[in-house]
């Protein structure tokens, strides 16, 4: 049996749909180095909040 018309413009708009969803939860590539470095120099300026994340400051 042929597939339709329709059934093809569903699959279609079903795969792009699969598409766009997972590739909105890919991150964007450099933001999570970013993000962690950032953290880092606030730890590395800020001895409380370097106590709160559970790093030690030793030199």
């Amino acid at each position: 049996m042929a597939m339709k018309k329709t059934d093809l413009y569903k699959n279609l708009a079903l795969k792009t749909a699969q598409g766009m969803k997972n590739a909105a939860k890919s991150p964007k590539p450099g933001t999570a180095e970013a993000a962690a470095k950032s953290k880092k120099e606030l730890a590395g300026a800020n001895p409380l909040l370097a106590s709160l994340m559970g790093k030690s400051k030793s030199k």
